[in-house]
């Protein structure tokens, strides 16, 4: 990522190896934009621990968030909106433990439910994973979740 400032004064971004996945503009003069990687490729980073010997090994789930799809293994799983955006939170911050609150508030901010509702959907999501990837959602306990692409 570079960040230029122009002649006229106004500043640029330039984004490298990075798509947009949303972009939000509110009434004032800011910009809002949410970043993922491209589906197509990742780049490997040579501090990356799946990286062994020059080869990248994929995390088991991928999370498309503008086509909305989620891929294990190669396999699409269809899942509802609400464990959707769930789960794109998690694979998109790896291993960082998020509070349910912290859940609640990135991904839905407009629900007035108990922070409980976020154990339900985790249960729900671990089903629909199968016996096999429902280690990958790690429950911290005292904390919340988090979730480990190498379970």
């Amino acid at each position: 990522m570079a960040v230029d400032r122009l002649p006229d004064g106004k500043w640029q971004l330039t984004l490298h190896d990075l798509e947009p996945v949303s972009v939000h503009r509110p009434a004032s003069d800011e910009v809002h934009i949410i970043l993922a990687p491209p589906c197509a490729t990742r780049p490997a980073a040579a501090a990356d621990p799946r990286q062994t010997a020059g080869v990248f090994t994929p995390d088991p789930i991928r999370i498309d968030t503008a086509a909305r799809t989620v891929c294990i293994d190669g396999r699409q799983l269809d899942v509802p909106r609400l464990e959707f955006d769930l789960l794109a939170h998690l694979v998109l911050h790896p291993r960082r433990a998020f509070t349910r609150q912290q859940l609640m508030a990135a991904v839905w901010p407009d629900c007035r439910s108990s922070a409980r509702t976020v154990d339900v959907h985790i249960a729900r999501l671990r089903r629909r994973l199968g016996p096999g990837r429902r280690t990958l959602i790690s429950t911290v306990f005292g904390v919340g979740y988090k979730y480990l692409p190498t379970a």
